[in-house]
């Protein structure tokens, strides 16, 4: 059974759209949900998952482009939809669901993020505006390849008012980013520019904004000229690298039981001002804290 509302299901199809160009051999899966930033409904990760695996099966496609329209790639997951539907006294998930996700890693049943991790396509993700929360170390940290415009934001801002990445996504952090950056990004919650995170290793190419779909094509394109069977093979060797990283299935639910029996009085006094503000409303009271920044700071509307 499919989580979601009948409306919000039926929207997955034209928020999540998908096009193939066939003279390049490259897929775009393109997030169009603009008017909330592109923020990802459950049903809208859903599709992700099917239409990773059509691009995945599909002989003419060699590369798959994430990109998203409007001001942002996307501002992560929609928070209004699970997380803040919980009632004070629930924390943000129960064992049961931890161990059934670690069960699902083990015996491949792919999750959201694990379908971008795990495609046997080259995956591009096209970054610009915000990238935040999920969006960051869910499909920017998952991609085997990262463009940005220079003025993008990238990173875990709800880390200001949520907490930090969960346990899982600091895994992947900590090994793209390094340990010290990735402390640095999460004690702050200040979001990186695209050109910082070319710095720091999590973006390969960073151009103005006006550049930014010309030079992904091309880059995307000349991957995708490369004999089939080489990207195979590159793709099989580094998530065979990947796998002595500690990243196996037993460290990682063991990490998902931890993180997910997390829960603290900020996180629910956030949802309850976001229900009567909204998420704007919620962001403006929660950076009144002493010491608090707005990390919006800094990006045009």
């Amino acid at each position: 059974m499919k989580y979601g509302t009948p409306e919000s299901i039926a929207a997955a199809a034209e928020q999540v759209l998908y096009e193939v160009d066939r003279a390049s051999g490259v897929a775009y899966l393109t997030l169009n949900r603009p008017e909330k930033h592109n923020a990802m409904s459950v049903p809208m990760r859903d599709r992700i998952i099917e239409l990773m695996a059509r691009a995945g099966d599909d002989p003419r496609v060699r590369v798959i482009v994430i990109r998203g329209n409007g001001k942002s790639f996307c501002s992560g997951n929609e928070i209004n939809e699970r997380w803040g539907q919980k009632r004070p006294h629930e924390r943000r998930r129960t064992l049961t669901v931890g161990y059934r996700y670690g069960a699902d890693m083990a015996w491949g049943r792919l999750g959201f993020s694990q379908a971008i991790s795990r495609s046997p396509k080259i995956t591009v993700a096209q970054l610009h505006g915000y990238c935040a929360a999920a969006a960051y170390f869910m499909i920017a940290c998952k991609a085997d390849v990262v463009t940005a415009a220079e003025d993008t934001r990238i990173g875990a801002l709800e880390a200001r008012f949520l907490g930090p990445a969960g346990a899982v996504a600091s895994v992947h952090i900590n090994r793209i980013l390094g340990m010290k950056a990735a402390r640095r990004t999460g004690f702050t919650a200040m979001p990186m520019s695209g050109t910082e995170a070319q710095h720091l290793g999590l973006v390969d190419t960073v151009v103005p904004a006006s550049e930014l779909a010309g030079t992904t094509h091309a880059i995307a394109a000349g991957m995708a000229a490369r004999p089939p069977g080489h990207l195979l093979y590159l793709k099989s060797r580094l998530r065979a690298a990947e796998g002595v990283m500690d990243t196996s299935v037993p460290s990682i639910t063991g990490l998902l039981v931890s993180h997910f029996l997390q829960s603290g009085p900020d996180e629910m006094d956030f949802w309850k001002t976001a229900k009567e503000v909204g998420v704007g409303g919620a962001l403006d009271a929660d950076k009144k804290r002493k010491g608090a920044a707005d990390p919006r700071a800094g990006v045009t509307s």
